[in-house]
């Protein structure tokens, strides 16, 4: 019962991940089974005139090898979703290459995160807003947009303060080394044209 190949599926493991398994299977193969119970401490003081009955389902010695199997099986399933949660099919953590700050009145601020972009060009980003009010109206909302010459440029995308701080991801597929700054606007409901600056560079 000490083979590795009994208990794990090694199909589709990283091999890093294979050999940490076969680490954790090798120490509980090596710590062996645990001492027989002695005669001693299978009655308690209240009890000791009372019989105990022992059911029959593994003889005592299975017992350190049930505890064995079960111990692996923990550890085949914390690696298991160690594996699926490090996996390619996993969703992609955000990788910060660059942070762009901005501040506004009355001790708004703003981080957008870049990250690297993809091989057609898009930027991913996110950005955490802090201090910004929340829209009073359904249809209200903010804009980050990029700014050219102090002009607005090119819109990145749109969002509703929920709280502090607010996350938001975007991805703008624009040339960002040809900005010269970011700004938050605040947009009225049923305004489609860009409201009075709340956040800048």
């Amino acid at each position: 019962m000490s083979n590795f190949g009994d208990f794990v599926d090694t199909e589709g493991l990283a091999p890093d991940e294979e050999a940490r398994l076969r680490r954790v299977h090798e120490l509980l193969v090596q710590a062996g089974p645990p001492p027989d119970l002695p005669p001693s401490l299978e009655r308690t003081p209240e009890a000791a005139e009372a019989e105990i009955v022992q059911f029959p389902l593994l003889p005592r010695r299975r017992w350190a090898v049930a505890a064995l199997v079960a111990a692996t099986l923990v550890a085949i399933a914390f690696g298991g979703g160690y594996a699926l949660a490090h996996s390619k099919s996993g969703p992609k953590a955000f990788s910060v290459d660059h942070i762009v700050t901005m501040h506004g009145g009355g001790g708004a601020q703003a981080l957008v995160r870049l990250s690297s972009p993809d091989s057609a060009g898009n930027w991913p980003m996110e950005m955490e807003v802090n201090g910004l009010a929340k829209q009073p109206q359904r249809a209200s909302y903010y804009a980050l947009w990029l700014t050219r010459n102090h002009k607005l440029v090119e819109l990145c995308g749109t969002f509703r303060v929920s709280g502090n701080p607010t996350i938001v991801r975007f991805t703008v597929p624009y040339n960002l080394k040809n900005v010269d700054g970011w700004v938050v606007t605040a947009h009225p409901g049923g305004s489609r044209k860009p409201g009075p600056v709340v956040l800048t560079t």
